[in-house]
């Protein structure tokens, strides 16, 4: 039935055409949701951000809204030429009316298959960082076909609406081909998911965070807060540990330091627990009280102050101010612990008038420090000295000597909480190499393979270097860079590439973002153009990685950006 053949408007709606509306609906819907893989994935990168999200839309080197509207083009014209070829073989076979009905649905075979193709294209080129299946994510991935239908239907109620005014045989026969523009506003329709779900998100994020409030005020937990622009979870992992040796410890999992986050690890607190830490990140000004609101720390631990996220804090100044916010709002009888390694620490540590404690390698007066540190292929070996004289010998499997500073400052709180320098050693040597951060990768060749591609920054990239000095072989450094720097980001690109060229032997760079300044800075620092390889993707990098590696090679795999800078 189309809408010439009618004389009423409502005549269109029969139970039989509803139902064919209503599969072509769904199906619609379910294509369109498959093909929307890449925007989900990426929306829940940015942290549900909608002003990070639709940066990345907007970037002129994000290629999926071109290659969108690429599908609606093909299919729209396939879609018109279908149409118009079989019309007079369907009015042959089956009548006037029902063969007119007929064709008009011929063209969504294109339709499907090029979607079908789209789709399949797109799940050929694997994730970065994996989409995470939370409860979030479902439930706005509900809305979100929902709405998918409920569009579907709309537009076809309103073609057909179209056509019956106009009366015209040939906008009856192509009207549905409009469905096919409908993929290149998929980034929309599921913003729009996003804002009808928000409401009840934040509801369900109010209560959770209540529940977590009331959980950890009833608790005599000792509680301590970590924060820092790096290595926030690798001092969290050592502190965990070494505290592991006398009480029962809970601490926030992997990189959970948002409110949500903490309020879901609060949920397995119970009364066994002895102490509670919880790693507490910022984006802007204010996150950290907040947080400590929540939490209330009796101790403080500063890891370091640098320029990770300058884009989101602005300046160095309001990054200082916010991980401050930490020590401002410390339970009573607290006590702060500054890495004496940092000089925005120590700045820090010398505007809090509360009890604190320095500890690292460099620095006088420290509560914990570290001397005769030994590094190797293997891990390390150091003497932990305590305030007090006492000293023990320790060893650890982590690499760097940046790692010798984190255990400095975990190995303070602990000895102030109660730990005696023999329990603080046995503690260190069990503390087992973190995920992403400098971590030895086993494999059947005689290739050593450092992963250190968790969220690269200026401090972390001269910790690598360091690390793969201690290597002997050709250097191989695979990279797109740093990102996050704000105004500082192309300048902090064209130093680390002039670092890259001082320690590797060969470059690979990935990505577009950042390839230009660094391989500038490669140059610059004399890195020969032959070994500077470049890779528009990481498993092409990959690709060209396995050509040129040999047996006796070291890789580094320094930071590895998320899909929404690619």
């Amino acid at each position: 039935m189309i809408p010439t053949s009618v004389h009423n408007f409502k005549d269109l709606f029969t139970g039989d055409q509803l139902a064919v509306y209503l599969v072509i609906s769904a199906i619609n819907a379910v294509l369109l949701f498959f093909a929307s893989f890449k925007f989900i994935l990426v929306f829940q990168q940015c942290g549900y951000r909608g002003k990070k999200y639709f940066k990345w839309l907007a970037n002129k080197e994000t290629p999926y809204l071109s290659r969108m509207m690429l599908l609606c083009l093909l299919s729209f014209l396939f879609f018109c030429v279908l149409n118009i070829c079989f019309s007079p073989l369907c009015t042959r076979i089956m009548g006037q009316d029902l063969g007119q009905s007929a064709a008009s649905y011929i063209g969504f075979m294109s339709y499907i298959l090029f979607s079908l193709l789209y789709i399949k294209t797109e799940s050929s080129v694997n994730a970065k960082v994996p989409l995470k299946k939370t409860k979030r994510l479902v439930r706005l991935c509900i809305t979100y076909v929902v709405l998918l239908l409920l569009f579907t239907v709309g537009l076809i109620i309103l073609l057909d609406y179209i056509a019956f005014i106009i009366g015209d045989e040939v906008t009856a026969l192509l009207r549905f081909s409009v469905i096919c523009a409908m993929p290149i506003s998929l980034p929309y329709i599921l913003f729009l998911a996003y804002g009808l779900n928000e409401p009840f998100e934040n509801a369900l994020k109010r209560y959770h965070l209540r529940i977590a409030v009331d959980k950890l005020n009833s608790t005599d937990v000792i509680k301590i807060g970590i924060t820092g622009s790096y290595g926030k979870t690798t001092v969290k992992e050592i502190l965990r540990t070494i505290l592991s040796q006398k009480y029962r410890v809970l601490a926030s999992p992997e990189s959970y330091n948002t409110p949500l986050g903490i309020a879901l690890t609060v949920k397995q607190l119970d009364s066994t627990h002895d102490i509670f830490i919880a790693e507490m990140g910022a984006r802007s000004k204010g996150d950290i009280a907040a947080l400590c609101k929540m939490v209330k720390p009796k101790y403080g631990v500063l890891t370091g102050v640098n320029n990770q996220h300058l884009e989101t804090f602005g300046s160095i100044e309001v990054t200082k101010d916010t991980k401050f916010e930490l020590f401002e709002n410390l339970d009573k009888g607290g006590a702060g612990f500054f890495s004496s390694d940092n000089a925005n620490a120590v700045e820090l540590m010398e505007r809090f008038d509360g009890e604190k404690y320095s500890a690292g390698i460099s620095g006088e007066n420290n509560f914990v420090s570290a001397t005769d540190v030994s590094v190797n292929t293997r891990g390390m070996t150091f003497t932990l000295n305590f305030k007090g004289g006492k000293s023990v010998k320790c060893s650890t499997v982590l690499l760097g000597r940046h790692s010798v500073r984190n255990i400095c400052l975990a190995a303070a709180v602990a000895f102030k909480i109660g730990l005696t320098p023999k329990e603080i050693a046995a503690g260190i040597n069990r503390i087992q190499s973190i995920g992403h951060r400098l971590e030895l990768m086993p494999n059947n060749k005689n290739i050593v393979i450092i992963d250190d591609s968790y969220n690269s920054n200026v401090d972390g990239v001269n910790a690598a270097m360091e690390v793969l000095d201690t290597f002997e072989g050709r250097k191989i450094v695979v990279t797109p860079g740093l990102v996050e720097l704000g105004k500082m980001e192309n300048v902090a690109n064209l130093e680390f590439g002039k670092t890259l060229a001082a320690h590797a032997d060969i470059v690979i760079v990935i990505g577009k973002h950042n390839a230009e300044m660094i391989i500038n800075g490669l140059i610059d620092g004399g890195m020969d153009r032959e070994n500077i390889k470049f890779a528009r993707s990481l498993n092409k990098g990959n690709a060209l990685l396995n050509e040129i590696m040999v047996e006796g090679d070291v890789v580094l795999f320094e930071n590895d950006l998320p899909d929404n800078y690619n």
